[in-house]
């Protein structure tokens, strides 16, 4: 059944001399792995360029259900970004999210509501122009709603213990190490405030950025198949330090 589709890229694999897999996440199914025929002419590096993690791009598939990988017809960017692949902060930012969401989204269905705010993070740091080195903790407090692990914080105190294994807080340390200390709890109050409009409000220090990152990550890979070993970690700390 031919289907018209719109989605996010993820990753852009080459597959062999002339043609690569893509993965999308789509509005219409979900994650889907595609064939693109590339060419080896020079206008193939035009054609890769236009899949750079987290492009819009547009295309039909036949698709059938026997096949891992579909084969794609011509691609098109729709809705081409303005800034994300020229500014080098926005660039590395780019890369982590699609390494981030390439592994999150593994396995995954069609979700509108996950799509809305994919699309949405994805155009406002396309647009950002204060609080960069925010943008990252922002997108990663927000995306927890969208995968149902959003943690509890009504009973907060700047005292409490946030338990990683079970999203809640405590009054005293639990027997295990995945733990978030007082001193970082008290910071989450204040990130689940934070928005893609008031980043530049949010004042943290290198030292608690990178704690408050670590503690996001490792919280994601506890009930998520994401991991907190991504590769592009190393630039976006250094960018950002």
């Amino acid at each position: 059944m031919l289907t018209k589709l719109h989605g996010i890229v993820l990753q852009c694999i080459r597959h062999n001399d002339s043609t690569d897999i893509v993965s999308l996440y789509t509005e219409q199914r979900g994650r889907v792995a595609l064939l693109v025929r590339m060419g080896s002419s020079r206008s193939a590096r035009l054609r890769r360029a236009r899949l750079s993690p987290l492009a819009i791009v547009a295309t039909e598939v036949n698709f059938r259900e026997s096949r891992e990988l579909q084969f794609s017809g011509e691609i098109t960017s729709p809705h081409p970004w303005r800034t994300l692949y020229f500014d080098p902060m926005k660039s590395a930012m780019t890369i982590f999210l699609g390494e981030f969401l390439n592994r999150l989204l593994r396995e995954s269905d069609p979700d509108p509501a996950m799509w809305r705010f994919l699309l949405h993070a994805i155009h406002s740091l396309d647009t950002l122009r204060r609080g960069m080195a925010n943008y990252h903790l922002a997108f990663l407090i927000r995306l927890l709603h969208f995968c149902g692990i959003e943690p509890d914080m009504t009973t907060w105190r700047p005292d409490r213990y946030f338990d990683l294994r079970a999203g809640t807080l405590t009054d005293l340390p639990p027997l295990h190490r995945d733990v978030l200390l007082p001193e970082d709890v008290r910071h989450l109050p204040l990130l689940m405030r934070m928005n893609f409009r008031n980043l530049h409000l949010y004042r943290f220090n290198v030292e608690q950025r990178r704690r408050l990152l670590n503690g996001l990550l490792h919280y994601y890979s506890l009930h998520l198949p994401v991991g907190d070993d991504l590769r592009s970690l190393d630039v976006l700390r250094t960018l950002f330090s």
